[in-house]
């Protein structure tokens, strides 16, 4: 008898931590397409698939929060992109690339790993992503330096998992902050 009542116990935590859980917004999109191509001795054939999925967390606005419908507030949206091919050798799909961006206020940016930290990449609005900012790591765990095109700062990661640049603004003459706000896992 005292063993169902551990059973339950532990089916009520991990029902109660899973309901917990913040609600998603996931659009997923796959493309196939049939690709032949001539090698010089004969015509093969090969699949492509391309797979993009955009994720983004559902948060309310608070001032609506006793209202039946309520509205929802812009988030940062995680795209990744997944190009994959089967040239029948195998069974399957074999990954050939993947990335992976965020877009924040209709802007599309991803942080790209690069010597000693990573480059902060920004899409130029002609579907190319341009280097706008390179982090270095510096001796204490979770700090950078910040070099820019528009600013040079001190960044650092929030528990919350945003990156957070604060730099000195010579036009205000202060301290200002930017974050990047990645989508939450």
């Amino acid at each position: 008898m005292m063993k169902n009542y551990i059973y339950l116990f532990v089916l009520l935590i991990c029902g109660t931590t899973i309901a917990q859980e913040k609600p998603k917004q996931v659009k997923q999109e796959t493309i196939e397409k049939t690709v032949k191509y001539n090698n010089g001795e004969e015509i093969t054939e090969s699949k492509l698939k391309v797979i993009s999925r955009e994720t983004s967390n559902v948060e309310l606005d608070l001032s609506d929060k006793e209202k039946v419908n309520q509205k929802r507030i812009a988030t940062t949206k995680k795209v990744e992109t997944m190009v994959m091919v089967d040239d029948n050798r195998d069974p399957g799909f074999d990954l050939l690339s993947k990335e992976t961006h965020f877009v924040s206020d209709d802007k599309s940016f991803k942080f790209s790993p690069s010597d000693g930290g990573f480059n902060i990449v920004f899409d130029n609005n002609e579907n190319e992503f341009v280097v706008v900012g390179k982090a270095w790591s510096t001796k204490n765990p979770g700090s950078y330096i910040v070099k820019g095109e528009t600013y040079n700062g001190i960044g650092y990661i929030t528990e919350t998992g945003d990156f957070i640049v604060e730099y000195y603004s010579t036009d205000s003459k202060s301290i200002e902050t930017i974050s990047y706000k990645p989508v939450n896992k």
